[in-house]
This record gives structure tokens, C-alpha cells and sequence, in this order.
């Protein structure tokens, strides 16, 4: 239940009430700024992961785990967005730390390697400074870092697809779904969406200075048994598209309702030297797809016309422990020139929240963030949709908190947003009569 009107303005605060945040029209000739700046994230080795509950401690880093930082401003609006690569994260302490910063919206959102550190490990590597607290500290500094660099940016989209997954739950004529973990013989168990969702940011120079990877598969091409820190796929797919583009390019990967998508091909085998020869050949099959929707945009200039922004939180109950106290979830919505649509959605939501705000946004590009929180509440698990929960399996029975529909209502909030923003829901009652 909503426990405030659409108009009410409001700052995030450590316990966030309902809120919707709308930026106000930009004027004419205002561009849209843009900050960036990233960091190093990686932990010591040691440590356990996240995602497997057989994980072992890491031994090694075969690549870097990164936090990267976007600050989008316009018209004394500002909104942080944060991809980092873990599993499945959430920053009470960055959302309170934010607010003399003037951020207005701050996003967290998780690649979901399960070759990320386990921030529950309270006392790794020491009680006296936990991963966690050095982790939350430095992207901190990465996004005051952030706001210091800002630049007048230009803004294009583009889709591009390729299928690098598959659907784990496997319906029966029996009217329930197996879940498949492993798909050893490569099987296209559908339905997945496999559009490739591309965001390029460029300067007054038009030089590329950012990428945003939108794609919706879980990053578990590494195993339970591999005890290497990694970005996994998401990872290649960074390192590719910097490579080919400018120095100054960053590419960020958010990752997409992915939570009953997982890659067609893994690292299961019993030779862990092989592991990331399989993540290379996943990571470079969508980096290929995206460098190819970026030469197609090669002539795009871009725009830097409006940004709007809303957000809002709602209060669930629980599904399984109605006797415990509601969960509180949020979705943020973005408008980028009235051409480009985000909402973004917390916890593990499946596939088809994506395409349908992409069926409904109304705009050329629609594009939905996932694994993503716009406030300081508990991590809600999966969130499948009604159907995929009547169905059962792994993800929409056993482990999801929300109250079943959760993830719906979201949608629709995040379509109300977008629609507001748009000005297609007036204040006011209006009846267009045929004359």
C-alpha cells in the first residue's frame, strides 16, 4: 500500500516512507551532465563467495571486481547509479552517507558474479575492518570522485540480441516446473529474452565515454567449485568493449531480470584450469553482439535533452511468514529524452517483467535494471512472476520473501512512473470527446 501521494517530494533518508521523486522539465538548451569514475573492489583473498552455499575459500584473483559510478544531473536533479560486481548487496550505510552529497536517487546495482566476496563474513579479513566496511568506503569516495568530473553528455540507444542462456525452469504437462541447474547438452530451454540492451554516453566531442550493457543471464558460468575472485562474464564483456573503444571509455553491465535465466554454457568440468576459458567464450559472444549494435550507432549523434526522474517504495507482505513485518521494496524510474526508458527492480526478478515494459513504456528503448535497490531494505531474494510461481521450481517457490504479485505491482509503478514523467497521466480528470 502506497503511503504517499504522487506529488510529494523527497530526499532518501536511512528509512525510506513511500515516496515518488519527480525532476521538473529541464529548461531550454540545459544538457544533461555526466559524471564516472570507478574503483577497485576486490578483496583479499581467503574469503568465501557468494551465490553457493558449498563455496570454499578463494585462493586466488583471476580479475578484477569493480565498482563503477554514474551520476546523471539536470536541472538540480541528481541520481547516482552504482554497478558492482556482487551477488547480492544492499547499503543501508551508502544511502545515509549520500544525503549531504545532494544525491537525490542513489541506485546499488549488482552484476551477480558468485565469484564475489561474501560481505556477511563479519570478520574477514579482520573483526576490525570487515570487506564490507572497506568496500562501502571507497565507492563512497568513487562517487564524490564522481561528481567532480561532471561533463555535458549525449545520449543514443540502440538493441542488439544474441542467446547466451537458457530458461532453468523447465515446465511439465503435469502443471509444475523442473529446475535445471546444470544443462550439460546444451539444451535452448526457453522462453529467455535475448535482446541486448546498448546506452552509449558521449562527449561535446562525440568521443565515447561510457557504455551501458543491459542483459538479462545469470553470471554462474564459474561454479561452486571454482575458488578464483571474478566478475565472470560481465567482466569479458567490460574488457571488450574498452579495449576496442577509446581509453576514456568505461563500460558498465547492468544486469537484466535474470531470475530464472541461466548461460548455456558453464565451467563444470573437473578441470579447474579450463574454467575461464569457458567465461571468455560467453563474455566475448555478448561483448561481439554489443561492439556490432555500437558500429551500427556510429553516425547517431546523440541527444542531451531532458532527464526525469521518479522513484517510489512499497510495502509488501511476507509470502511464506505473514506474522513477520512487511517488506519494503522500491522502483526508480528514469526518462532520457523522452526516448529512453529505465526502471529499475531489487532482488532476482524473471525474465518477463523486461519485456513487458518494453511492450508497454511507449518509448523507442525501455530497458529494466535488475538486481538493483533505490532504498535501504532487506535484499527480497527472487521475485518471480504469477505464473512462473504457480509453476514452482527454484526462485518462484522456496526462495522468495515477497508476497506473490510483488514483482507485477513493481512493474506497474514503474510504468506509472513513466507514464507521469511523460505526461500522459494528467492531475486532473480529462474525457476526450469526438466532436
Amino acid at each position: 500500500m502506497l503511503r504517499m501521494p504522487l506529488t510529494r517530494l523527497c530526499m532518501f533518508a536511512l528509512l525510506i516512507p513511500v515516496t515518488i521523486t519527480l525532476a521538473t522539465s529541464p529548461s531550454v538548451g540545459e544538457d544533461i551532465l555526466v559524471g564516472l569514475a570507478q574503483v577497485d573492489i576486490t578483496p583479499p583473498t581467503g574469503g568465501r563467495t557468494t551465490g553457493y552455499s558449498s563455496a570454499q575459500p578463494t585462493e586466488g584473483v583471476h580479475d578484477p571486481l569493480s565498482a563503477r559510478v554514474l551520476i546523471l544531473q539536470q536541472q538540480g536533479t541528481t541520481t547516482a547509479l552504482v554497478a558492482w560486481d556482487l551477488c547480492v548487496v544492499n547499503s543501508p550505510w551508502l544511502f545515509e552517507q549520500v544525503q549531504p552529497l545532494g544525491i537525490d536517487h542513489l541506485l546499488l546495482a549488482n552484476t551477480h558474479t558468485h565469484a564475489g566476496p561474501r560481505l556477511k563474513e563479519v570478520d574477514f579479513p579482520s573483526p576490525e575492518e570487515p570487506w564490507r566496511q572497506t568496500l562501502e568506503q571507497r565507492v563512497l569516495a568513487t562517487i564524490k570522485q564522481a561528481q567532480t568530473n561532471m561533463f555535458p553528455a549525449r545520449f543514443a540507444a540502440a538493441e542488439g540480441q544474441v542467446r547466451i542462456g537458457y530458461n532453468r525452469l523447465v515446465r511439465q504437462e503435469q502443471g509444475f516446473a523442473l529446475t535445471h541447474f546444470e544443462n550439460p547438452d546444451l539444451k535452448p530451454y526457453g522462453p529467455i529474452d535475448p535482446t541486448v540492451g546498448v546506452i552509449r554516453i558521449a562527449d561535446e566531442q562525440n568521443q565515447v565515454r561510457a557504455v551501458l550493457v543491459n542483459y538479462a543471464c545469470h553470471p554462474v558460468v564459474l561454479g561452486p567449485r571454482n575458488r578464483q575472485l571474478s566478475a565472470d562474464f560481465p567482466g569479458v564483456v567490460r574488457r571488450q568493449v574498452e579495449h576496442t573503444l577509446s581509453e576514456n571509455a568505461l563500460c558498465f553491465f547492468f544486469q537484466g531480470c535474470c531470475g530464472d535465466i541461466n548461460p548455456l554454457r558453464m565451467a563444470r568440468g573437473d578441470d579447474r584450469t579450463k574454467d575461464f576459458e569457458v567465461v571468455e567464450q560467453v563474455g566475448t559472444e555478448l561483448g561481439t553482439e554489443v561492439l556490432r549494435v555500437l558500429e551500427q550507432m556510429k553516425n547517431e549523434t546523440g541527444k542531451s535533452e531532458s532527464l526525469r526522474v521518479a522513484s517510489s517504495t512499497i510495502d509488501f507482505d511476507r509470502r511464506w511468514e505473514s506474522d513477520r513485518s512487511v517488506l519494503t521494496l522500491g522502483v526508480t524510474s528514469l526518462l532520457v529524452n523522452d526516448e529512453i526508458a529505465i526502471i529499475t527492480l531489487p532482488g532476482e526478478p524473471f525474465h518477463r517483467y523486461q519485456n513487458v515494459f518494453r511492450h508497454k513504456a511507449g518509448t523507442p528503448h525501455a530497458f529494466v535494471f535488475g538486481y538493483c535497490c533505490n532504498g535501504p531494505y532487506d535484499w527480497p531474494s527472487y521475485l518471480p512472476d504469477i505464473e512462473s510461481a504457480a509453476y514452482g521450481g527454484y526462485g518462484a517457490s522456496d526462495t522468495t520473501e515477497a508476497e506473490i504479485g510483488a514483482g507485477e505491482r513493481l512493474v506497474n509503478r514503474g510504468l506509472v512512473q513513466i507514464y507521469t514523467l511523460q505526461g500522459r497521466l494528467a492531475d486532473t480528470p480529462v474525457r476526450q470527446v469526438e466532436k
